[in-house]
C-alpha cells in the first residue's frame, strides 16, 4: 500500500540527495520500506518554495507527482503557510495543482522575489465549489 508521509528518515534524504536543514520539509511516497518519490519545500516565514517533486523513473507517472504535490501543499497549509512558490519546470503539474504562472504577487505577501509559479493557500483545502 502506498503511503505519503512527512519524512525525516536520513536514508531517504541520502537516497534522494536532499540537504537536511531546519527550514526544509519533505514528504516521501513509500510502498512498505521502499521510498520511490519525494516532495520538498523550503519554508520562509509564511511563505514556502517547493524545490522538488520527484519520483524514481520506474514509478514515474503524473498522478504520483500530483499526489506528492497535494501532500506537500497540505502539510504547508496545516503549518500556517499562506503563499507557495516554485520554479520547477512542470507547467502541467503546477497548473493541475492550481498555481498561476508568472502571476502577480499579492501585496500582503512578504516574499517579493519572482518565481515562475505562485499559489495562495487561503481556502485551498476548505473552499467548496459545486
Amino acid at each position: 500500500m502506498i503511503e505519503i508521509k512527512r519524512c525525516e528518515d536520513e536514508k531517504i534524504f541520502e537516497e534522494f540527495a536532499i540537504e537536511k536543514s531546519p527550514d526544509t520539509v519533505v514528504m516521501a511516497a513509500k510502498d512498505r520500506d521502499l521510498a520511490f518519490g519525494i516532495a520538498a519545500a523550503k519554508v520562509l516565514g509564511e511563505c514556502a518554495i517547493i524545490t522538488r517533486i520527484e519520483t524514481k523513473d520506474e514509478y514515474k507517472m503524473f498522478e504520483m507527482d500530483f499526489g506528492l504535490g497535494k501532500s506537500i501543499l497540505n502539510l504547508l497549509d496545516l503549518s500556517g503557510i499562506r503563499f507557495v512558490f516554485s520554479d520547477i519546470d512542470d507547467k502541467r503539474l503546477f497548473t493541475a495543482l492550481r498555481f498561476t504562472e508568472n502571476g502577480e504577487i499579492p501585496p500582503d505577501c512578504p516574499q517579493k522575489e519572482n518565481h515562475r509559479f505562485f499559489l495562495c493557500l487561503d481556502g485551498y483545502f476548505t473552499a467548496h465549489e459545486c
